[in-house]
């Protein structure tokens, strides 16, 4: 029963933060609200490696994907290619509706380790689809808002 709610669950924060990512344009994904935030690309990008990680401390996904985006990085204008971001969080999405329902409901209570203390796995998912409803927002708002900007070099410490 647990597993059913959560996949629901799962296919509704699809279905709304990832409709920002799959109307990127070739005109739109670069856009930044200002030179010093990343661009719509950049956290799509961003959005797709974090599932990953996630997937990582949730059910102990092993990937290969290369960290691009994640991990203190910044955007710093290198290219990017749409249709692989695009591709990358449809397939994060799956993999991830995958393992839920692959997960006994008993594991969902369990209290597991992550970045931010142990926490039961069914509140790492929550923290996971709130990351990715909060990215969706800030692309949308970058293509409505921004436009597409030279990024400032930013101070090395």
């Amino acid at each position: 029963m647990t597993a059913k709610l959560l996949a629901n669950l799962w296919r509704i924060n699809q279905a709304s933060a990832a409709g920002a990512i799959q109307k990127l344009t070739p005109e739109t994904y670069r856009h930044r609200l200002t030179p010093q935030t990343a661009s719509a690309g950049f956290i799509a990008l961003h959005t797709a490696e974090s599932m990953h990680r996630f997937a990582a401390m949730l059910f102990g996904h092993q990937t290969t994907l290369e960290m691009r985006a994640s991990g203190g990085v910044s955007d710093d204008g290198s290219p990017l290619d749409l249709a692989a971001i695009q591709q990358a969080v449809a397939d994060a999405y799956a993999m991830i509706a995958a393992y839920i329902l692959e997960t006994p409901d008993e594991q969902w209570a369990e209290v597991i380790p992550t970045p931010f203390g142990d926490t039961p796995r069914m509140g790492v998912l929550a923290f996971l689809m709130h990351h990715n409803s909060y990215h969706a927002g800030q692309i949308a708002q970058a293509v409505k808002k921004g436009q597409s900007l030279v990024s400032e070099p930013r101070p090395t410490v």
